[in-house]
């Protein structure tokens, strides 16, 4: 499987590549990138750790041939900001540079964004480049894992429990954590109100935490440990049950944007969306959440 990253050199980027190396159904991998001294740095580490692997630093004519690609490249990560819609209109320019060369080289590969704002982004690829809507995916699973993270702590659940803790909408403030579908080893995980609002305040609070870090990194580990598991289970499984912005087109009683939502996904990318029965305060949100996607990138669309 050939798989081709935009901004390989960076925090998101280089750790997908060190992450996608373990897997040896990933037999060619493509980095490309405006700052070639910090790639070629990565890549040379990188073919020493695995040098039976082919890696190599690439331009956008190498998409050719490109299973999936992967856009982690975007304006520079900043943490004086509450919100990652800042980003929209420093990338949407580099966004129509990517999509002219995917579509001019690499026209039928899944298309995974990993940049913010992500529903933002994967709907202006939708709609600019006249992708087909399956070929396109926003990752948001780290909201999930947060939101695990946040019912972990919280509940002082053990490690080796399973628990399932989605998260659906924006990925962004207006994000919807999904209660009524959270599960504890298969069963419903019943929560008193004082610790739902316990779970949502830790949960609202991680940006604001990772921020006052003062730190310009964004989530490099989290996004390559779920992109990792992702691409796993596609070569493994042929098909991943997961959480993504995807485009709907009446689902939830929504139209025309790309917001995260239950999808399966394979190589070829979104082979269908779910429609779960959600609690009423739940798909209110989920609808602002979606309204909210729409007044974003309005201003954008052709």
């Amino acid at each position: 499987m050939k798989i081709s990253i935009i901004g390989g050199a960076g925090t998101l980027g280089a750790a997908i590549a060190f992450r996608l190396c373990q897997n040896d159904q990933v037999d060619e991998l493509c980095l490309i990138d405006v700052n070639e001294s910090l790639l070629m740095n990565h890549l040379m580490d990188l073919k020493t750790a695995y040098p039976a692997k082919t890696i190599y630093k690439g331009n956008f004519q190498d998409l050719t041939g490109s299973q999936l690609i992967l856009i982690t490249a975007g304006v520079p990560n900043r943490n004086d900001i509450e919100s990652r819609n800042i980003f929209l209109r420093g990338n949407i320019p580099m966004f129509q540079s990517f999509g002219t060369h995917i579509k001019k080289y690499a026209s039928d590969a899944f298309i995974i964004t990993v940049s913010n704002p992500v529903d933002a982004l994967n709907y202006y690829l939708y709609r600019n480049f006249d992708f087909k809507k399956g070929q396109l995916l926003g990752y948001t699973v780290n909201d999930s894992l947060r939101f695990e993270q946040a019912i972990r702590s919280v509940m002082e659940i053990s490690e080796d429990a399973h628990l399932f803790s989605p998260v659906i909408g924006e990925h962004g403030s207006t994000q919807v954590p999904l209660f009524s579908q959270t599960r504890l080893n298969g069963n419903p995980l019943a929560l008193k109100a004082e610790d739902e609002v316990a779970i949502k305040e830790k949960l609202n609070r991680w940006f604001i935490e990772f921020n006052r870090l003062n730190i310009n990194r964004t989530t490099g580990w989290a996004t390559a440990a779920g992109i990792g598991r992702l691409i796993d289970g596609i070569v493994t499984n042929g098909e991943v049950d997961t959480i993504g912005s995807a485009i709907v087109e009446g689902e939830y009683g929504i139209v025309d944007i790309s917001i995260g939502v239950p999808v399966t996904v394979s190589k070829v990318g979104v082979i269908s969306i779910h429609e779960w029965q959600l609690a009423k305060a739940e798909l209110a949100d989920y609808q602002h959440s979606a309204e909210t996607i729409k007044q974003l990138i309005k201003p954008f669309i052709r």
